[in-house]
């Protein structure tokens, strides 16, 4: 068996094993510590994921639900049910539950490089993979657990089941089951899939591609999936009762749903149009700055994948769309399906890097295409290896240096060490700060509270809005202003600290936050 394996990893090309070297070490550095500390995201997720392992029920009681009410209006539900393993394994832990997307990333370096050499070439998937593994858009998403970065991860893993299906036709069935599985990841897949799946099925059915039985089985398969789903738009757009079954339940939001909120849902109407024109320019500007302002999606500078990506990927995504024309049986019409749905999808919402990251993987596979054009002349070939040797240092030294200074806010850095030390030199009420986003979840994660006592004790500051906020629950408080006099301890930022009676409290300092416990 052991010469078998050595014999397996031989045939291997060595330029993907060099991407996967590169691509895990980039990933695996400094794992569960960088980003510093938890994003409110993040925790929600996963305190849902441990309350399903060990209660069977969400924070808001229901019983397997396909979404999670989460803030109060909803949060998608497949990132729980993946991390809930690693929880069961590993307990409650920043690692564990970024775990999961680090298996993720790690994995898509292999499948990426087999659906390009599936589509393309060797030469072209080479390129590929190695512009996969140093994507600083990649690298960022495979090293935290926002739940809607499964969504590509899981679309690329179907797509390359699906171009597979053409000499194995059984592989379809599970290409389908997958695509209806990202219903479940992210809201942007109400769009992305239905018509990716329409564009995929009609050019399949026209040339033939796969047998009949085998796309009527694909077929029912995907729609019994993606059932629940239904059930779930129609429950909160309709106004129906919340659904409980034996086998999952479809709850009823207290707020409004986001797919409500951040959608473009004026079909067909003179408004639809303007606003998608007004998207779509947005979606450009994104495209050529590669930064939304947000640090956690990508790094000012660096982008999804270096300064010089959109240009390679507008040329190449020009090369797949001629080459199909060309040829209308090509192996790359599935990512050209791909890229069409990403574009509609760019038609229903206001896009950030992550409301986008559906069509990061075709990005960066248009940028393969194009620049293995380029590398069949010596000089491009020479240039393009050493922008991205400078580029990528550039964004290691940035990534692993000043990015955890500047990640340390919105990750809100030692947070958890403070609430968990305030939460242990007491039985009495202990008082958080509200600078905080939704610090009531943090003190479920770090604290591993029971569910059910949450659900029995907790008052909301808005009840029915599409982000609820926390008052209190059990013994915590919320919002220094209404509990800092009366508790045994406080959980304060450093300036928020030092306003506060020095005399009366015994402190101890963290990195971002001050314990106060009452003398």
């Amino acid at each position: 068996m052991y010469r078998q394996a050595r014999a397996a990893i031989g045939r291997l090309d060595p330029v993907l094993l060099a991407a996967i070297a590169i691509g895990l070490v980039l990933r695996v550095w400094e794992f569960g510590t960088l980003p510093p500390g938890l994003n409110q995201d993040e925790a929600s997720t996963a305190y849902d994921a441990f309350s399903l392992v060990h209660y069977g029920v969400d924070r808001h009681g229901f019983h397997f639900p396909v979404m999670l009410v989460s803030w109060g209006s909803g949060m998608y539900a497949l990132a729980s049910y993946v991390e809930a393993p690693f929880i069961w394994l590993f307990g409650l832990t920043v690692r564990s539950v970024r775990l999961p997307f680090l298996l993720a990333g790690v994995s898509a370096i292999p499948l990426f490089y087999g659906l390009l050499r599936d589509t393309t070439d060797r030469q072209t998937a080479r390129i590929g993979v190695i512009l996969l593994a140093v994507s600083p858009w990649h690298v960022m998403v495979s090293r935290w657990g926002l739940d809607c970065n499964l969504f590509p991860f899981v679309f690329l893993l179907a797509t390359v089941l699906l171009v597979r299906s053409i000499k194995r036709p059984w592989w379809l069935l599970g290409a389908a089951i997958l695509y209806a599985s990202t219903l479940y990841a992210y809201g942007t897949a109400y769009v992305v899939v239905p018509v990716f799946t329409a564009i995929v099925l009609a050019h399949g059915l026209r040339h033939r591609l796969w047998p009949i039985r085998n796309v009527l089985v694909a077929t029912a398969a995907s729609v019994v999936l993606a059932v629940p789903i239904g059930l779930y738009v129609a429950v909160n757009s309709l106004g129906w009762n919340s659904i409980e079954t034996p086998f999952f339940s479809v709850p009823r939001l207290t707020g409004v749903p986001r797919f409500q909120t951040m959608g473009n849902l004026h079909v067909l109407s003179t408004e639809f149009f303007r606003r998608a024109a007004d998207n779509w320019g947005h979606a450009a500007e994104l495209l050529q700055s590669q930064d939304d302002g947000l640090i956690w999606n990508t790094l000012p500078k660096y982008g999804i994948a270096y300064w010089f990506s959109p240009f390679l990927a507008v040329a190449g995504f020009a090369l797949v769309s001629s080459t199909n024309i060309r040829c209308a049986r090509h192996a790359s019409f599935p990512i050209l399906a791909w890229c069409v749905a990403a574009i509609v999808l760019m038609a229903f919402v206001t896009v950030n890097t992550n409301r986008a990251n559906i069509a990061m993987f075709p990005f960066i596979y248009c940028m393969a295409v194009a620049g293995s054009l380029l590398w069949n002349h010596r000089p491009l070939r020479i240039l393009g290896c050493i922008l991205v040797l400078i580029s990528l240092i550039g964004f290691v030294s940035t990534y692993f240096g000043s990015y955890r200074k500047i990640a340390a806010e919105p990750f809100f850095a030692s947070f958890g060490e403070a609430v968990v030390y305030a939460a242990a030199q007491t039985k009495g009420e202990v008082c958080i700060t509200g600078s905080v986003n939704m610090p009531y979840i943090f003190v479920l994660f770090y604290t591993q509270e029971d569910p059910r006592a949450f659900a029995k004790t907790v008052r909301y500051e808005n009840p029915g809005a599409e982000f609820e906020g926390v008052t209190s629950f059990g013994r915590y408080k919320f919002g220094l202003q209404t509990c800092a006099e009366s508790a045994s301890a406080v959980v304060a930022t450093h300036v928020e600290a030092e306003k506060l009676d020095a005399k009366k409290f015994v402190m101890k300092g963290f990195e971002r936050y001050t314990v106060l416990l009452r003398r």
